[in-house]
């Protein structure tokens, strides 16, 4: 059975994936790029089959829902990386529909927004973010929270025609903060026309939930205030969800974010627990190693922490981390800005693989597949990097999410075949 299914799998990639030539990964464009390193370590683990094993239901019976997380800063807010391995789980093969999972209304909070959903608001709108030293709210998962006591407030969330997945939903769950029982949030779906639904709130966890009669693929949401409020209404994250079976795949990225950063959300763990991860990447480092001498324990330590957090909320959940990117740092000398490659992503590297084998978890190395110290100026020569050497440009992000795509379905390769032995 094993066997046949390694030759289906076969046939898949040629028919959905790998055999595109729209997809297939430009080796020869870019023969600077460690190619053959592009995969998870350590190579043929076990850490990564649970959620193998997932995947093979979903695949070859069409069965479950597969929950994917993936943390991280500025990289992931923009979504661009994350949102192409969501393009590419979403769409190798036939009948993945999955949901689009958790978003958050960046453009409230006054910073960049992803390209493949709009956000529109209206009345007083104030901001929290886990960068900040001090927030004014409590955080969550999302790192940021927007808040308000605006009655009539309001917010709207839709697609552009160009975004292959959008995500049709029927059921909207919306995580909240302590006093939005004094909120009622009216929904309307496409063309803002009132749309048939049931209101259900977890007095608990604070989540909102409502269940719409058909499905929708926009949103607009009213805030209105009862004369019992006397705290804001704050609002965490929206979770457009359907029934399909498929791969969610969440993306969770502020801007200029650290380990330490996720740690200060004290939520994160409980709304973690409502998604229940089957599968997390983490990318968060970069900011950690931006400036000065690396803290290695503390920063070791603030990854344990991490894991353990997810750990705690699904104990089978496989999780993935990704080593920094090769990264410069710059300086003003005079009036010339210099820039110097940042060695603390060797040390970044290392730490990872350290963990990789006293946590259980896999490891995809973008550090040494880019080519180590010193191989984002080639990067950003080739139009893969941008100016600053930290940052990827679209082309280098969306080349970052094939290439994971491609080392995860390598790996699930492995598994199939260790199976059919």
């Amino acid at each position: 059975m094993m066997a046949l299914r390694l030759m289906l799998f076969g046939i898949l990639l040629l028919a959905f994936g790998q055999g595109s030539a729209q997809t297939a990964l430009p080796k020869s464009s870019y023969p600077f790029v460690q190619w053959q390193k592009n995969n998870i370590q350590p190579k043929g683990s076990s850490s990564l089959h649970p959620f193998y094993a997932l995947l093979d239901r979903l695949m070859f019976k069409g069965l479950g829902r597969i929950n994917v997380v993936h943390f991280g800063g500025s990289h992931v807010q923009a979504d661009i990386i994350s949102g192409r391995l969501r393009e590419r789980l979403q769409s190798f093969y036939p009948g993945n529909l999955g949901s689009r999972g958790l978003i958050f209304p960046y453009s409230i909070a006054k910073t960049n927004n992803p390209g493949n959903y709009s956000v529109k608001y209206s009345g007083s709108w104030s901001y929290a973010k886990n960068v900040q030293s001090s927030p004014a709210v409590p955080l969550g998962l999302t790192g940021m929270a927007v808040f308000t006591s605006d009655s009539g407030a309001s917010l709207s969330i839709s697609f552009p025609d160009y975004v292959k997945i959008k995500g049709d939903f029927n059921l909207l769950r919306i995580y909240e903060g302590a006093g939005s029982e004094n909120y009622d949030v009216i929904f309307q779906g496409e063309d803002s026309l009132p749309v048939a639904y049931r209101e259900f709130r977890h007095p608990e966890t604070h989540i909102r939930e409502f269940f719409l009669e058909k499905h929708q693929s926009r949103l607009t949401l009213t805030i209105l205030s009862r004369d019992s409020a006397r705290t804001p209404y704050i609002l965490y994250g929206i979770q457009l969800e359907n029934e399909d079976p498929g791969i969610t795949y969440h993306s969770i990225g502020v801007n200029g974010a650290s380990t330490h950063s996720y740690l200060k959300c004290n939520l994160l763990g409980s709304h973690l627990a409502e998604i229940r991860p089957d599968l997390v990447l983490f990318g968060v480092g970069i900011n950690d190693a931006a400036k000065g001498d690396l803290d290695v324990a503390t920063f070791t330590n603030n990854y344990r922490k991490l894991i353990r957090q997810v750990r705690a909320t699904n104990p089978q959940a496989a999780i993935l981390l990704l080593t920094n990117n090769d990264s410069y740092r710059s300086y003003r000398i005079r009036r010339r800005r210099v820039y110097t490659p940042n060695p603390n992503g060797e040390l970044v590297r290392k730490i990872m693989h350290e963990l990789a084998e006293s946590e259980g978890v896999a490891v995809w190395d973008l550090f040494e597949i880019m080519g180590g110290l010193g191989s984002a100026k080639i990067w950003e020569e080739h139009g893969l990097a941008q100016r600053d050497k930290v940052h990827f440009t679209f082309k280098g992000y969306r080349l970052l999410g094939d290439m994971m795509f491609e080392a995860l379905l390598t790996d699930y390769q492995l598994y199939l075949k260790k199976r059919s032995e």
